[in-house]
């Protein structure tokens, strides 16, 4: 390979992949003389503890020990998206995943989108109480134009003697997909391709680029050609690792369960005038369910968990009819229970619609009828803190917000929307902005000089999801007046100690 890129891979780079317990392993001609290190990844770790026996942070935290223990430098790389959703983070706004993260050795940890859902100024009182640096590269203060006070825009980590640049770019919606007024969010393959050459000018032997897989921001990094390595997450597999000539791009799956380790052999090579870092990598894939969970790190999780249960536990109410709140069911279609949670909605602000988005609901499961609900149910589906808002609309806002919310039918996208006191057609074949064909609130056509009292969530009346439309519109209960969406819905089922969500054919989608 030539020198151009500034880092080279040995000139044989064979990826064989075996059994998963034996892990994944890359060949390569011995060199003299050089330096090693390991980097551990993980991500995704919103959870208190293992599930059915794998995965969990008590588990991370013993893989790691046991890593540095054997000897050598071993760098700790979390892919971030653990400060949300999970019900203890409703309350806490994350802090628990920051509290035990510490217990862990985190070298570097990637701030994305989900890092961003409770708002900059909480993303900021975060990184303030970690004790490794959170990093995301494509995102800034408005006003100055530098990183988030707390948060770093790269890092540079010592292994030895090379030394390894990081960056970390966010999806660049998220500033449509989460509370963040303060924080500009730049496309991440020119930032990181501008901020890595500035790595290794400051003597970065190898640069590694964390990133998530929304919107396709882990193929944007990779081909910026940034970084020689790019973590990246796929929740659809336990692991991948490719190399494309370039660039190692690999994943893992979500929440420790299993964790990727890097073995790199890395050294400078100097020929003629150019000092170049020449390096390789062998993969493992590490099944965390071999391991012991770490005992104060487990009890720590635990102590958390017993509180929570505590919290909770309380019954809410009786399902009297089977419900699914699967992503692919209601980010699609018509829903019975987000029928329901409008229905809620629409009645404690005594509005005459409400509008609510497919990507509030994150429970990702089906309850068979006869489930007793609890507090756990209702924060499980609702995990963020959206607050009820009553806002004035015309019809041809209510049409836009409803011809941008299916817009983004094929990709199930969050966007999604589900109404209260109206119907509506939808032809999913024609193209976006043309697919509202029929729409009526409270049984009557829809002109777009009338004038409603639209319910809906703090969270799309701020302009979150993309739903621009509705933040200019005019607040007639602001959010500092009202309820959580979760605990009207709580109340709704109390009441009457049970509910039967239905359809009722208020959405129809033709394909």
């Amino acid at each position: 390979m030539g020198f151009g890129r500034g880092v080279w891979l040995r000139p044989v780079f064979a990826l064989v992949l075996g059994s998963l317990a034996g892990g994944i392993s890359a060949c390569g001609p011995a060199w003299a003389d050089p330096g090693r290190f390991t980097i551990l990844y993980a991500h995704s770790t919103t959870e208190l503890e293992d599930v059915q026996g794998r995965g969990g942070i008590a588990r991370l935290a013993t893989l790691v020990r046991q890593e540095r223990a054997a000897g050598g430098t071993v760098l700790v790389l979390h892919g971030g998206q653990a400060l949300a959703p999970s019900v203890l983070s409703f309350y806490d706004q994350g802090a628990h995943v920051i509290d035990l993260l510490n217990g862990v050795g985190i070298d570097a940890m990637a701030a994305l989108n989900r890092e961003f859902h409770h708002g900059d100024d909480v993303l900021m009182t975060r990184a303030f109480e970690a004790n490794f640096p959170i990093v995301v590269s494509n995102a800034a203060d408005r006003q100055t134009g530098k990183p988030l006070d707390g948060l770093e825009d790269r890092a540079m980590l010592n292994a030895g003697p090379l030394r390894v640049g990081v960056l970390a770019a966010a999806p660049a919606r998220t500033g449509e997909i989460t509370r963040s007024p303060r924080t500009d969010f730049q496309p991440p393959g020119p930032v990181l391709a501008r901020k890595a050459k500035e790595l290794r000018n400051a003597g970065a032997d190898l640069v590694v680029a964390l990133t998530g897989d929304s919107g396709g921001t882990h193929r944007d990094v990779i081909a910026s050609g940034a970084a020689d390595i790019v973590l990246y997450q796929d929740r659809g597999r336990v692991v991948a690792v490719d190399y494309d000539g370039k660039t190692l791009n690999a994943t893992v799956e979500p929440q420790a369960a299993w964790v990727l380790a890097l073995d790199i052999t890395a050294e400078k090579v100097t020929r003629g005038d150019a000092t170049r870092t020449v390096w390789s990598s062998g993969v493992r894939a590490i099944d965390t369910a071999t391991l012991a969970p770490d005992p104060a790190l487990d009890a720590q999780a635990k102590a958390y968990r017993a509180r929570l249960d505590s919290m909770l536990g309380m019954q809410v109410g009786r399902l009297d009819t089977p419900i699914d709140t699967r992503r692919e069911v209601v980010r699609a279609s018509e829903n019975a229970f987000a029928n329901t949670v409008a229905d809620s909605l629409r009645e404690a602000m005594e509005a005459d619609v409400a509008l609510i988005n497919g990507g509030s609901f994150r429970g990702d499961r089906a309850y068979a009828a006869g489930t007793v609900w609890t507090r756990r149910d209702i924060q499980t589906e609702f995990p963020f803190h959206d607050t009820a808002v009553l806002i004035e609309v015309t019809g041809q806002q209510l049409r836009d917000a409803l011809e941008f919310g299916f817009s983004g039918i094929e990709q199930l996208q969050g966007r999604f929307p589900h109404l209260s006191n109206a119907r509506v057609t939808v032809d999913a074949s024609r193209p976006p902005g043309q697919r509202v064909v029929a729409l009526t609130v409270g049984g009557k056509p829809v002109e777009p000089a009338a004038r409603f009292r639209l319910a809906t969530g703090s969270y799309l009346a701020n302009g979150g999801d993309g739903y621009a439309m509705l933040s200019t519109a005019p607040r007639l209960v602001d959010d500092r007046d009202a309820d959580f969406v979760s605990t009207i819905l709580a109340g709704r089922i109390a009441r009457t100690g049970s509910f039967a969500p239905q359809l009722d054919g208020r959405l129809t989608v033709q394909r």
